[in-house]
């Protein structure tokens, strides 16, 4: 029995320090600051920017500049926080060569989305949540690489990615102007 005890007080130490914080990246893709706080912590968060608090795991309070207070869980390792309530378009981006681009996209689920008022069909979701679990490869306003390496015994791979509303914009514009110079 003793040795039960000492096994399951071993295990029990081991596994509770396996998953010890909770990130939130508080993203602010306004054109100005935005305030929220953490359970007693005040955060100011700059236009365009995202500031990271690092907490334990457990229940928490949010309140955001309208005064509108959020208790929630937080059991996963990365969460963001949408305090301004803005809307985040989330896509695939394919990466691979086009002969299997068609078998890609023929898995996908396609369904009807509203993003910025614009309805839009094809495999994307949108964000419009104060908290959201990061379930993503790229967040809002980073980068998407150009090239990945795509492992021996895979034919192609997926990224991904969160584009806030002016990163979307810039990028249309930027795909209308593309299109624009080739004719």
């Amino acid at each position: 029995m003793k040795k039960l005890f000492v096994l399951s007080f071993l295990s029990l130490t081991v596994f509770s320090s396996c998953s010890s914080k909770v990130d939130l990246a508080i993203d602010n893709p306004t054109d100005v600051s935005v305030e929220i706080v953490v359970d007693t912590l005040r955060v100011l968060v700059p236009p365009k920017d995202v500031v990271w608090v690092e907490m334990g795991p457990g229940e928490h309070q949010l309140t955001l500049e309208n005064d509108s207070i959020i208790k929630y869980n937080f059991t996963e390792s990365v969460y963001m926080i949408n305090p301004s309530l803005s809307e985040y378009l989330v896509s695939d981006e394919y990466y691979g060569p086009p002969a299997f681009q068609n078998s890609y996209s023929s898995t996908l689920p396609n369904k009807e989305v509203t993003f910025l008022g614009i309805p839009m069909e094809g495999n994307y979701d949108v964000l419009k949540d104060v908290i959201n679990k990061v379930t993503w490869d790229y967040g809002p306003r980073e980068t998407l690489p150009e090239m990945v390496e795509v492992d021996a015994d895979e034919s192609y791979t997926t990224l991904v990615k969160v584009y806030d509303s002016y990163e979307f914009i810039e990028m249309m514009q930027s795909a209308y102007d593309s299109y624009s110079e080739e004719e």
